[in-house]
C-alpha cells in the first residue's frame, strides 16, 4: 500500500484545499489498467479536485462517509453522493470538479482503463445490457438510475481488497477476483432496484432512521431487539425495517452484527484480549460460534489477525 502525504495529492490533482486537519489517502493497487484508491480524512471545508481526463474510465465509487460530488465545466450540473452510497459509471472523457465535503470523510474507488473493463462485459441482466451498450457507444453511463446504498456484502469485499496480505501474482488474481465479485453486486443490487427507484423517504422519518443506526452503534454489547429500537426512535416496526434497508442498504439485523463484527476485529488488532473474552462480551456462549459468524463476515477467522 502507498501511503500519500496531502502535499503531494493537492500538487498532484490540482486539489484547492483549506484547513485540512487531517488526511489519509493510499493508493491500494495500482497494475495493468486498474488503479484503487481510498481516502480518509478529516476537514474544515470542502475538498476540491479539478480533474482533466481524456481516456474513458469505468469508475466504482463508494463514499462510506460524507459527501461526494462531480460538476463537469461543460454542464456546470453537479451529481452528488451521499454517506453509504455507490455508484458504477462510465465516462468516456471528463473536465470538471470533484468535491468531498463534510468533518468526515471515507472514500473507496476503483477506476478502470478501458483494456481491464471490457472483461467484465456480461449482457445477462437488463440493467448491464442498457449500461454497456450505452459504454460500447461511447456514451456516459451509469448501472442504476440514482446512487445506491452500501450493501453489508459490500463492505465485506471492500474489507477484503483493503486488508489483502498477498503479494506477487497471487496479489493480482486476488484483487481481479475481488473487483469482479463486487462489480457483479453493485449489478445485482441494481438489477433489483424497484420500478422507478426508490420513494423518498420524509426528512423527519430520515432523521429517525439515523437515529435509529447511531442506537445500534452506541449498543452493540446489548442484545437488541426491533421494538426496542422502534421505540426508541418513534418509528413503527414497517418503518424502520424498509426505511432502514432503503436508506444505509442493510437489514437493522445485518448491520448490528456487522457493527459487532467491526468492535470485535478493532478489538483483536489493538489489544491483549483474546479471542473468547471477546467472544463472552458480545454474548456468544461458545467462542467456536463466534469465530463462525466472524469468518462468514470477514472471509476468515479471528486467529488469522
Amino acid at each position: 500500500m502507498e501511503e500519500i502525504e496531502a502535499q503531494q495529492i493537492c500538487f498532484e490533482k490540482g486539489i484547492e484545499y483549506t484547513d485540512i486537519e487531517d488526511i489519509s489517502a493510499s493508493i491500494l493497487y495500482n497494475a495493468d489498467g486498474i488503479e484503487i484508491f481510498a481516502v480518509n480524512t478529516s476537514q474544515e471545508r470542502d475538498l476540491i479536485v479539478r480533474d482533466c481526463q481524456s481516456e474513458p474510465y469505468l469508475n466504482m465509487y463508494f463514499s462510506i462517509q460524507g459527501l461526494s460530488s462531480a460538476k463537469p465545466l461543460d454542464t456546470g450540473q453537479e451529481y452528488t453522493i451521499e454517506t453509504n452510497q455507490h455508484i458504477v459509471g462510465y465516462t468516456p472523457s471528463f473536465e470538471g470538479d470533484y468535491s468531498l465535503r463534510g468533518r468526515k470523510i471515507e472514500t473507496f474507488g476503483i477506476c478502470m482503463q478501458e483494456a481491464y473493463f471490457n472483461r467484465l462485459v456480461a449482457t445477462d441482466l437488463p440493467c448491464l445490457q442498457r449500461f454497456w451498450e450505452d459504454v460500447h457507444a461511447g456514451k456516459e453511463a451509469d448501472i442504476s438510475r440514482t446512487p445506491m446504498p452500501i450493501t453489508r456484502q459490500q463492505r465485506a469485499v471492500i474489507n477484503e481488497i483493503s486488508d489483502c496480505v498477498y503479494t506477487g501474482q497471487m496479489r493480482k488474481l486476488y484483487i481481479e477476483s475481488k473487483v469482479t465479485e463486487l462489480f457483479f453486486l453493485q449489478a445485482q443490487q441494481a438489477d433489483n432496484l424497484p420500478v422507478g427507484g426508490y420513494l423518498p423517504i420524509k426528512a423527519a422519518d430520515e432523521e429517525r432512521l439515523r437515529a435509529a443506526k447511531k442506537f445500534v452503534q452506541q449498543h452493540i454489547l446489548e442484545p437488541l431487539t426491533l421494538k426496542q429500537i422502534s421505540r426508541e426512535v418513534g418509528l413503527n416496526d414497517f418503518k424502520l425495517k424498509k426505511g432502514f434497508k432503503q436508506l444505509f442498504g442493510s437489514t437493522v439485523f445485518d448491520y448490528f452484527i456487522q457493527c459487532r463484527m467491526e468492535y470485535a476485529r478493532k478489538v483483536l488488532l489493538d489489544t491483549r484480549i483474546t479471542i473468547a473474552e471477546i467472544a463472552y462480551s458480545l454474548g456468544y456462549s461458545d467462542p467456536y460460534n463466534f469465530s463462525k459468524a466472524f469468518r462468514k463476515h470477514f472471509g476468515y477467522l479471528p486467529s488469522q489477525l
